[in-house]
């Protein structure tokens, strides 16, 4: 989706992108350079994508960076972080 696309998507539901802006305490200058490609925010582009309800692939296929798999929770982060330690601590073979 390109800017103006989810533009009209958000006031399809009655949102726009200063409203959104302050439901997450952001500028509306960034979200409009985030729907315009012109920033990167992953918080910003996966509030947009849960607003619209659609999945991150759908709304920003052409951010490589933001399709990438990331821990959701606290416990997969720490879950990950762990597997980290133990692959730096494993020696060369």
């Amino acid at each position: 989706m390109d800017r103006d696309q989810i533009r009209m998507e958000l006031g399809k539901l009655g949102y726009d992108f200063s409203m959104l802006a302050e439901a997450i305490d952001k500028s509306p200058s960034l979200i409009s350079k985030v729907a315009s490609r012109q920033a990167k925010s992953r918080f910003v582009a996966e509030a947009m994508v849960k607003i619209l309800n659609r999945t991150m692939a759908e709304v920003f296929p052409d951010v490589p960076e933001y399709q990438l798999a990331r821990p959701t929770t606290e416990t997969e982060r720490s879950a990950r972080v762990v597997e980290l330690r133990e692959l730096l601590e494993t020696p060369k073979r």
